[in-house]
């Protein structure tokens, strides 16, 4: 009876074991995936939900951000190579296949969805040896567009799915074609990584068509390059929610052409061959490989963290079964994460010529461009009306208008204009053919015209990576424009006024520093149009810029400089004196204005006196009014003067929030005009659309400080119950701090006037307001003095000069006619405040025309020069 007992719990035993080989075999042959025991279905088995939740409560907490890998400074003859996104299972096996024979190593960057429709692919990559990253759920494009909550949605989700297959969770992201802002690195860094890459070679594999064309493209490679082949073409998916339009820009073609091609994709083969081609290249020239990692500083890579679960090998099982489940459920996702799009402006690649829509330059000058020479007649009349105006301006000719139009050529020649290829690559043209054409192009303008040039532009169309890497590879400028004047709605119009109101609406007061306007000669029915708008354009939109009164005019007086003008792209591009580099190089930055945290050690013991210390308050600002948190004993430490303690007969010049050109340049050329420096506390929201403008402001030598990003007060009174209350939490105001300095940082951060950096740390409160918990979190952003003000000016308000004038006055001076030492009058620099320079210049006229002995007579300081360490508000002995 024993025996049977045995014998049949032997058999049980036995048919168990084969049953779970059958369901579990996965689990003895392939690394499993992680701590995920409740997975019940193949949505849960990716869900990251309480990943996506933990990384947005790290993004509240901190700042911290991942770093970007670009290149290895080592001498070593080393590559990264990597390949991007997956294809078919069978051509990744062929990659693995041409890695092991030529002893190469590389690291692929697989995406979330394809992972989970072809697990086994990025399973064979791993048992290769390989290492494997994360290229975000879809490898999508232009990932800085999205709101961070989808791009932590995505990094998470990616992670989860790769971490499942792999066993491990990546350690490196790459984004595709992707901005790396600051907040798109701190949603990086709250998904668990602590390094990003960015992009540094990229293989052409049209161009890699033979032994010799890879032989040439590693001759160019710099040791410690990263080298990137995509194995997935870009995707942009952009989804219609019922209701709501279309959020792509629409294409404004031009009469009888055909919609643009879009980017041929090549086959398997090409690219396999290309790869091929590539690594014998790398053999010959002794170049070995490395992981992409190894390029980072291994104390912020963080190591694989290894999971061990058998239920991934019943969702390994459940995948291969369900497989129109699993499309379903990604679908899903892609709905979610992308439902929401915004435009995007066209980015720098690294191969890729960048296409120049404004020049970054101080220089107050733009650039007026023209195309199309078929009409004689009206390329006469624009000659015509650009020498009466005494300006020069760049001609972009095409090579069939060379051999058509020569003499038209030679006469715009003739009047001092420069001269630019210009380009339309057709359909399925190679790069070999958009390189024959600029240097037949090039060789024709020399040979027959006596001209020389490296400016390309594509008059129309979207340029495609090909043509931006023939431009790059020539050295020449790929030239765009930030205004198209020619429309092709406004074909038949015949009024100047028509198009240029709907061109610029009422928004656009005027054109900016390093603009380029293009105007097309060959479109419009009214012959005229076209010169009737670049004179119309120069009046209303550049000539407004100047300041101009009637006892101070650039016409009649040469010392007024205040006039913008009107050069050629070349004269402004080659202009060194004033063109920069932006965004900035970070190696420029002195030390103290790159770090991020804390610039004082402050905790709850001398929070009250550092704040009495640093805080430059003003009369209107009371525990009644615009102050918040803090009790009345408290609000008694605070200063309420807005006066800088000095002996001297001082006083500062501040300006707040944003303008235009129209606006800033007025101030600034009044403050020039009297040798006077202000501090410009800059609302950063719109900045970055006019960087120049910005960078211009530090270059004069004024201070430049904090007006916050979106304006949002620390406190406001509560219509309904009358009480003060906070606008936003303290995490949302960091961030609002910590993005306003980071802009102003980026544009001017490696400006020094006279020997000190113009950024500072000074902060002015939106409307004032202060409170202790905007105060708290300003120190802990790094700011070190709130300044409000001893004179707020209301220039905005101003009915006339004589008022604003008589105001300013009241702020500088007492009843009894005295300086108020240390004034500090708070003005503005928007388009409204129309009387602010000119009341300006006035006081300061006055105020030249004393004697030095004459105790009324002021000079007005940098605030950075009297706010020095050791300054303090609360002692007026601290100087």
């Amino acid at each position: 009876m024993k025996n049977k007992k045995m014998v049949s719990s032997l058999v049980l035993f036995i048919g168990v074991c084969l049953l779970g080989l059958l369901f579990f075999k996965d689990f003895f042959t392939t690394p499993t995936g992680g701590d995920y025991r409740n997975i019940t279905d193949l949505e849960s088995s990716y869900d990251a939900e309480e990943e996506v939740a933990q990384a947005l409560a790290r993004m509240k907490s901190s700042q911290e951000k991942a770093n970007v890998i670009m290149r290895s400074n080592s001498v070593q003859r080393q590559v990264a190579l990597t390949f991007d996104g997956l294809t078919d299972r069978t051509s990744v096996q062929q990659i693995l296949d041409l890695l092991k024979k030529h002893n190469m190593k590389a690291t692929f960057f697989v995406d979330g969805m394809q992972t989970a429709e072809d697990p086994q692919t990025v399973v064979n990559i791993k048992k290769a040896g390989h290492k494997i990253e994360n290229y975000s759920l879809s490898g999508m494009s232009k990932m800085e567009t999205l709101p961070v909550e989808r791009v932590v949605k995505d990094f998470s989700r990616a992670q989860k799915i790769i971490k499942v297959t792999t066993d491990q969770g990546p350690n490196l992201l790459k984004c595709n074609e992707t901005q790396y802002t600051d907040l798109l690195l701190q949603a990086a860094k709250a998904c668990g990584f602590n390094s990003v890459v960015k992009n540094d070679v990229f293989l052409n594999v049209k161009q890699m068509n033979s032994l010799f064309a890879a032989d040439v493209f590693v001759s160019k490679l710099k040791p410690g390059s990263i080298v990137s082949v995509k194995l997935k073409p870009n995707i942009e998916l952009i989804v219609n929610e019922p209701g709501k339009t279309d959020l792509r820009p629409a294409v404004d073609k031009q009469p009888g052409l055909k919609e643009l091609p879009q980017e041929v994709e090549l086959g398997e083969k090409e690219t396999i061959d290309a790869v091929e081609r590539l690594l014998i290249a790398l053999s010959k020239a002794n170049y070995t490989t490395v992981y992409v990692e190894d390029f980072a500083n291994n104390n912020s890579i963080q190591k694989p963290v290894k999971t061990t679960s058998i239920q991934n090998s019943i969702n390994n099982v459940k995948k291969n079964l369900n497989v129109s489940l699993l499309v379903t459920f990604l679908q899903a996702e892609v709905m979610d994460l992308f439902t929401y799009r915004t435009a995007y402006a066209a980015e720098n690649v690294d191969n890729q010529a960048q296409e120049i829509k404004v020049i970054s330059t101080t220089e107050p000058a733009l650039s007026y461009t023209f195309g199309g020479l078929a009409n004689e007649t009206v390329v006469n009349d624009v000659l015509t009306r650009l020498h009466d105006l005494g300006i020069k301006a760049t001609f972009f000719v095409a090579e069939v208008e060379m051999k058509k139009y020569p003499e038209t050529l030679r006469r715009i020649i003739r009047n001092g204009h420069e001269i630019g290829i210009a380009i339309r690559p057709k359909d399925g043209e190679t790069a070999d053919e958009t390189r024959s054409t600029i240097m037949r192009d090039t060789k024709n303008l020399q040979e027959t015209f006596g001209v020389t040039t490296n400016l390309v532009k594509q008059p129309w169309g979207g340029v495609s990576d090909t043509t931006k890497e023939v431009i790059s590879s020539l050295g020449y400028k790929l030239i765009g424009q930030s205004v198209n004047v020619v429309q092709s709605k406004h074909k038949d119009y015949t009024s100047a006024d028509q198009v240029m109101g709907e061109i610029f609406g009422k928004s656009i007061f005027s054109l900016s520093r390093g603009q380029i306007i293009h105007f097309r000669m060959d479109y419009y029915t009214d012959a005229r149009l076209v010169g009737d708008l670049l004179e119309k354009i120069k009046q209303h939109k550049i000539d407004n810029i100047a300041y101009t009164t009637f006892y101070d005019n650039p016409a009649s007086n040469l010392a007024n400089d205040s006039q913008y003008t009107i050069k050629t792209i070349g004269q402004i591009l080659n202009n060194s004196k004033f063109t920069y580099q932006y965004p900035i190089d970070a190696s420029k930055i002195p030390a103290h204005l790159k770090h991020d945290g804390p610039a004082l050690l402050i905790d709850r013991h001398n929070f009250l006196a550092e704040t009495s210390k640093r805080y430059l308050g003003n009369a209107d600002v009371t525990y009644e009014d615009r102050m918040l948190g803090f009790s009345r004993m408290e609000t008694r430490r605070f200063d309420t003067s807005g006066l800088v303690h000095t002996k001297d007969n001082v006083i500062f010049l501040t300006f707040d929030d944003w303008g235009t050109d129209a606006a800033v340049n007025k101030i600034l050329y009044v403050l020039h005009k009297h040798n006077a420096s202000a501090t410009f506390f800059v609302l950063t929201n719109n900045v970055l659309n006019n960087p120049n403008l910005l960078r211009s402001i530090a270059m004069q030598g004024h201070d430049i400080g904090s007006h916050s990003d979106k304006h949002k007060p620390m406190a406001v009174r509560d219509p309904k119950t009358g009480r003060q209350v906070k606008v936003q939490d303290k995490v949302e105001y960091f961030q609002d701090l910590t993005t306003a300095y980071q802009k102003l940082r980026n544009v001017t951060g490696d400006v020094i006037v006279n020997g000190k950096p113009a950024l500072t740390r000074f902060f002015r409160p939106p409307t004032l307001a202060i409170s202790k918990m905007g105060i708290e979190t300003l120190f802990e952003s790094g700011y070190e003095y709130i300044i409000n003000g001893s004179c707020s000016t209301y220039d905005y308000k101003a009915q006339n000069v004589p008022e604003l004038v008589e105001t300013i006055k009241e702020g500088v001076y007492t009843k009894n006619g005295e300086i108020k030492k240390g004034a500090i009058l708070t003005m503005h620099m928007g388009d409204s405040c129309i009387y602010t320079p000119t009341a300006l210049d006035i006081l300061l006229t006055a105020n030249e025309a004393k004697a030095d002995s004459d105790p009324s007579k002021f000079t007005v300081g940098r605030l950075s020069d009297y706010l020095i360490d050791g300054y303090s508000q609360s002692n007026r002995k601290s100087l």
